[in-house]
This record gives structure tokens, C-alpha cells and sequence, in this order.
């Protein structure tokens, strides 16, 4: 029997989580080689899964860009309903005026669906042809002990040192701190923080890669969870990881967080001085916003089941709409 299927070429949480949401199985194909080698592997790789399970009704995540193109084409060309799962780096793509962006556009236009993570993201998606559909992260399942952290505040800073990511406005931040207040910046830095042009606050702790377990150990561990972007319609990840453990957050000030984040968190323009001021007022507040972020989490996980039920409903239509060619058709 036929089945849904979910295709990325990365390992992220919320494939793992929309996959399970949406009663797609997931395949996650992972190459790490140069792009010259990981391209032609991941495509031979994904035809080859194609080609055997012959879904009845395929996801794709975007980006990859080359995969939602091969996804859109093998559902023109088997008559497979196919819904794209955009990033907001997927959308901001369509807008360019180049190879990247037209191909973009294509896969907007010729996906059966395309699921953003906020409303205002779904105009993006039919100013180019598309049709759009909301599905926030759903809060995910993190089991495990905390970590025994030695500050008297520990600020935990999910970063992946993407340039959207005001990483050296939060280590200077780190500096007008006390030394009881340390901050953990989480990711590979390669090297960026020397952009610092000094050393870094002795309150400052780069963890590096971590495994799942030591993350979730962190998380579970920290007082505050910090997760900034420069991106006005951007829902951070680590935003709803700090709900699911119901630790309290300090995001960036735009319309997106706001409006979703609304309780348990504070809010910064991505200063350094604003950073630092709100780090202090979320120690001088810690019982009120722990109490708001559990509120939060209520209302989160019943909203999610809402939109989650409709996209079902959408989902079967596309499939009662869509019947796959057979084999010799």
C-alpha cells in the first residue's frame, strides 16, 4: 500500500516532528562530502527511494531547492500530489532575479501545496501562483535530566552563527554582565566570534557541537533561552524547543515572535544594550515568565492541534483530488 512519504536532505527537528504530525514516514538522506559529490548522490539516492515506495503522496522540504524541484517534476510527471515544506530561506530565494529564484518560483507554482510556519508567509506563496497552508513547529518531545550549570543565571544562546543571527551583539551583551550570569552559545562557530576583535567574556562558554542529549540537557539546565534573527516572519526553532521544556525566552522584536511568543518571554531590538537590559529584567522576572511560558505552552499545543487537523483535511483532499499514474500508464 501506498503511503506518504517525507523527503529531506538534512536532519532537522521539524521533519521529524511535521512528519509524524502529518502520518508521512520520513527519509532523511544525509551526505556530507563537497556539493560536487553530495548533489548527484542525493538525487541518485531520492530517485532510487522514489522509484521503490511510489508514494501516494510525497513532502518535500525546501531547502533543499534541487530536491523540491525534483519532488514538483516526479509529481507532474506520475500525477503524485506533492506539498513542499518552505523555509523562509526558500521563500526569500523566489524573490531573486536569477537561476535560484526562478526555479523558486517554479516549485511554488508547481507544488500541489506549500506549508509556511506563519500567515504572513502564505502571501509570499500565492504572489508567485502558489497555495499555502499554515503549520507552526509542533512543540517537540525532549526527555531527559538537566544539566547542573555553575552560574547563578545561565543564559543559554541557541545559535547557529547564520548571518541572521546577531551573534556578536550577544557577546558584547556578555561583557556588561556579571561573571555570576554565563552565557552558553551553542553551534560551530568556525572561527566567527574573532569578529569580536578581542577575547571573549570569561562568562561566555562556546559549546560547540552537541549531541541530542546534550542539548536537551542544556536546555532543561539554563534559566533563559535566547534564539534572535534579523528575519522580520521568521519562527526560531530554539523558540518553541525553550516552550517544550517551559523555560523562558528572550526573542527578537518583530511581528512574527511577538504575536506567537506572546507570554514567558521578553523582547529585544538585537543591541548588545538592549540584549544585556533584557537578560537582567528576565533574572528580575524569572517566576513571572516562568509561570507565563506554562500558560504559553497550553495554548501553543491547542492551537497546533487545530491547524494540524485542518491541514489533515487538506491533505486527503489532495489525494482524493490526485490519483497516481500506474506502472505502464
Amino acid at each position: 500500500m501506498r503511503t506518504r512519504l517525507w523527503l529531506t536532505w538534512e536532519r532537522q527537528r521539524r521533519n521529524r516532528t511535521a512528519s509524524a504530525a502529518l502520518g508521512a514516514d520520513l527519509v532523511e538522506i544525509e551526505d556530507l562530502p563537497t556539493p560536487a559529490i553530495r548533489y548527484p548522490r542525493s538525487l541518485l539516492r531520492t530517485v532510487s527511494v522514489l522509484l521503490r515506495r511510489r508514494p501516494r503522496l510525497l513532502f518535500a522540504q525546501n531547502p533543499s531547492l534541487v530536491l523540491a524541484t525534483l519532488a514538483v517534476r516526479y509529481g507532474r510527471l506520475t500525477g503524485t500530489p506533492v506539498v513542499i515544506d518552505a523555509h523562509n530561506s526558500a521563500l526569500e530565494m523566489a524573490a531573486q532575479r536569477n537561476l535560484a529564484g526562478r526555479l523558486a518560483r517554479h516549485v511554488l507554482r508547481n507544488a500541489s501545496l506549500t506549508i509556511v510556519s506563519n500567515d504572513a508567509l502564505t502571501s509570499i506563496v500565492r504572489g508567485h501562483g502558489g497555495r499555502a497552508a499554515v503549520l507552526p513547529d509542533p512543540l517537540p518531545e525532549l526527555p531527559g535530566e538537566p544539566a547542573v550549570l555553575p552560574g547563578a543565571f545561565n543564559v543559554l544562546f541557541i545559535c547557529t552563527w547564520a548571518e541572521d543571527e546577531p551573534y556578536l551583539e550577544v557577546l558584547k551583551a556578555a561583557e556588561a554582565l556579571g561573571e555570576d550570569i554565563r552565557l552558553y552559545v551553542t553551534g560551530r562557530s568556525k572561527g566567527r566570534e574573532r569578529a569580536l576583535g578581542r577575547p571573549l567574556p570569561k562568562n561566555v562558554e562556546l559549546t560547540g557541537f552537541v549531541s541530542e542529549a546534550e542539548f536537551i540537557a542544556l536546555l532543561r539546565g539554563a534559566d533563559l533561552i535566547v534564539d534572535l534573527t534579523t528575519r522580520e516572519d521568521c519562527l526560531v526553532c530554539g523558540a518553541y524547543e525553550a516552550v517544550a521544556v517551559t523555560k523562558p525566552l528572550l526573542l527578537s522584536d518583530t511581528r512574527a515572535l511577538r504575536s506567537y511568543f506572546h507570554s514567558g518571554t521578553v523582547f529585544t531590538d538585537n543591541s548588545a544594550d538592549d540584549i544585556a537590559r533584557k537578560i537582567l529584567e528576565a533574572r528580575r522576572r524569572r517566576d513571572e515568565l516562568q509561570a507565563g511560558i506554562i500558560r504559553l505552552k497550553q495554548e501553543i499545543g491547542d492551537n497546533w492541534r487545530v491547524q494540524q487537523q485542518a491541514l489533515l483535511h487538506q491533505l486527503a483532499l489532495l489525494e482524493t483530488e490526485h490519483q497516481p499514474l500506474r506502472s505502464g500508464t
